[in-house]
């Protein structure tokens, strides 16, 4: 597991120091600063990535949970406090978890395993944003069940009926739901509609006249209702292509 870098804010020196030495029993948990006060920890919080804060409630000046608010949301926290009152409020917040004092060994273990779920699951979340970002997909519903498809891969859609084919560089899928569903599930700029029927990925076009397209060595009619946008389309092409 990666480092996590965490601190502690705990006015009472006892459950600071049973803190640490719970801490140190982790080797991923790397402790950056001991502090009594929230205004004693804002520097680091300034100059370090804190992952973690172990953060009591009832601390001189702000508050724990005044502070938790304020907090952005890549730093997780888990109150520690001697009060079962501030309990649900401390969960409101979305706190990891919250632990009564003094904290068991048994205890903390609980509350930093369940830390490391809620963080593998964050970071999954992240990296599956990051990859449609990078390289976008859709899932779409063939022989009962939900298929992922990159659209790098998809050349056309072609409507049959009331069921929609999708070639890919691959293979061909069905599935049943109409050409304009599709069209305006996909983000703007990569497909073009050039027939009532037909549904084109821009970037796969290899050539094209006045009444067709061709990708590959596949030839799909222009639809004489669809003339002018796809004009637009292919000359802004051309010129983007001259200009470069």
């Amino acid at each position: 597991m990666a480092a996590i870098n965490c601190i502690i804010i705990e006015d009472e020196l006892p459950a600071s120091v049973l803190l640490e030495l719970h801490i140190a029993k982790f080797d991923f948990l790397d402790l950056k600063g001991k502090f009594t006060s929230v205004s004693s920890a804002q520097n680091i919080l300034k100059s370090h990535k804190i992952d973690l804060i172990f953060l009591d409630i009832n601390l001189p000046g702000k508050s724990g949970i005044e502070f938790a608010k304020s907090l952005l949301a890549e730093t997780a926290v888990i109150f520690t406090t001697a009060y079962t009152e501030y309990a649900a409020e401390g969960f409101e917040i979305d706190a990891v978890d919250y632990i009564l004092k003094p904290i068991s060994l048994e205890r903390f273990t609980k509350a930093i395993n369940k830390y490391s779920k809620v963080r593998e699951l964050n970071d999954m979340i992240l990296y599956s944003k990051k990859q449609e970002k990078e390289n976008p997909f859709i899932f779409v519903k063939c022989e009962r069940k939900m298929v992922k498809l990159f659209l790098e891969e998809i050349n056309y859609f072609e409507a049959q009926g009331n069921y929609l084919l999708i070639f890919t560089t691959e293979e061909c899928y069905k599935t049943y739901q109409s050409i304009t569903e599709m069209e305006d599930k996909l983000p703007e700029g990569l497909f073009c509609r050039i027939h009532r029927s037909f549904l084109v990925a821009i970037n796969k076009i290899t050539s094209y006249s006045t009444g067709s397209i061709n990708i590959q060595n596949k030839q799909l009619p222009i639809g004489r209702f669809y003339h002018s946008s796809v004009s637009h389309i292919l000359n802004s092409m051309s010129s983007a292509f001259r200009q470069y």
